[in-house]
């Protein structure tokens, strides 16, 4: 069922939209229902050009002669498109992060319809997505720094197609929707009117059970949040009590743990070499690599790490404490509150990344810098990224552990090292 107006000026979100909009039919549709609803003032329209087909640029031209001629506010954008992992997920990761660049806090609209519902549950069915993965799309929810509107996902194909003829609409015809190499478009011109031959209500029926699946996955998550409560700490994962969960709530876990922040969860296959990591001996150096994340298990925890930031630290800088803050690579150091606390001793300074080799004098003794993070449980993988405070030539300081005996702490300032991403939120 499409919306009238007045259903649709009242589902629509406060302040300003931005509408994707490719020109085809169910776009052009929704344009059309927008401006009818009233919400046109507060509506900037986007056409993001992959250039994948030849016509590409005409359509773009097209696109922004029909929103122009409403007085609306029309956007172009070109993206490039990476295949690596296939045309059409290349296209949509391109697509949302240009939408991501434009939004500028406005509520982006999108097209999908009940057809797109009854799709894209039956691609993940075939791909082996798990139930996190099979629920329905929401009319209203967030993706990443996004909040998505979908007002027609209550309407079918070809009541659009309907509304469109009678109203006399034109759109654009892309003939790469008649390919029937990418999957979407298989399903869609073979095996769904083949199933609608058998079972007329087959795609009213897949939107309903994606409905079903979303309330499946919702008390999935709320499971996984009652059990994060004895499992989490920090933003680490306890490894004891989470290998006595069993085994479906150990791996439910995991899978919502990964997905706050990798936004994908992971395959079987990955989760298989978790549970590996999980039960290696702790004394085994073990990881799982997924998606630009890294796993780790180090002291009783496992660790969720990104790959990029998991480059040792390079360089040096000089400087002194009366010239303000100081940054090295991702770390600045300086007054004030911050992570790890640092005592700065006054005089002409320099901070370094750990090579390996260095000693501190401590208690009359000197000590190696490895053993000193060994005992203050500082994980391997952060100890070649961690910046150390030198005078001179002298190791002075090691943040986070402690002082050489050649400086007095009276004469030290109390700075703070911080993550720069950390000051920046």
């Amino acid at each position: 069922m499409i919306p009238d107006a007045r259903t649709l000026a009242g589902q629509a979100p406060d302040g300003p939209l931005l509408l994707a909009f490719s020109g085809g039919l169910d776009s052009t549709v929704l344009l059309h229902l927008l401006t009818r609803a009233g919400l046109g003032p507060r509506l900037r329209v986007v056409h993001i050009n992959h250039r994948l087909q030849a016509d590409s640029d005409h359509w773009a031209a097209c696109c922004r002669e029909r929103v122009t001629a409403l007085g609306l506010a029309f956007e172009m954008v070109t993206v490039a498109v990476d295949t690596g992992k296939g045309m059409e997920a290349g296209a949509r990761e391109a697509r949302y992060r240009a939408l991501e660049s434009l939004a500028d806090g406005a509520t982006v609209v999108t097209a999908h319809h009940r057809d797109d519902q009854a799709e894209t549950l039956l691609l993940h069915l075939l791909r082996g997505t798990g139930v996190a993965g099979l629920g329905a799309m929401r009319p209203l929810h967030r993706r990443g720094t996004l909040q998505i509107w979908r007002p027609l996902l209550a309407s079918r194909r070809d009541e659009l197609l309907a509304l469109a003829e009678r109203r006399q609409l034109q759109w654009i015809e892309d003939p790469s929707n008649r390919d029937l190499a990418p999957r979407r478009n298989f399903l869609r011109h073979r095996v769904l009117p083949l199933l609608a031959e058998r079972w007329p209500a087959v795609v009213e029926t897949l939107a309903r059970n994606a409905r079903h699946l979303e309330e499946a996955g919702w008390l999935l998550d709320e499971r996984a949040e009652e059990d994060a409560e004895a499992v989490a700490r920090g933003e680490t994962l306890k490894v004891a009590p989470l290998l006595a969960l069993s085994g479906p709530r150990r791996r439910n876990l995991l899978r919502w743990w990964l997905r706050r922040e990798a936004s994908q969860a992971p395959s079987a296959a990955v989760l298989a070499q978790i549970e590996d990591l999980l039960a290696a001996p702790a004394d085994r150096q073990a990881r799982v690599e997924w998606g630009g994340w890294q796993l780790r298990r180090f002291q009783g925890q496992l660790y969720r790490l990104r790959l990029s930031a998991l480059a040792p630290l390079r360089g040096e800088q000089a400087w002194q404490s009366e010239q303000g803050a100081c940054q090295l690579g991702a770390w600045q150091l300086r007054p004030g509150t911050g992570a790890v606390p640092v005592p700065v001793p006054p005089g002409r300074l320099i901070l370094r990344p750990f090579r390996g080799g260095e000693r501190l004098r401590r208690n009359g003794m000197h000590q190696q810098v490895s053993e000193l993070w060994r005992a203050a449980g500082v994980p391997p993988w952060q100890r070649r990224q961690w910046p150390l405070l030198y005078r001179d030539e002298e190791l002075v300081c090691v943040p986070g552990v402690g002082l050489a005996d050649s400086v007095a702490p009276q004469d030290c300032q109390l700075w703070h090292l911080s993550p720069i991403e950390a000051i920046a939120d």
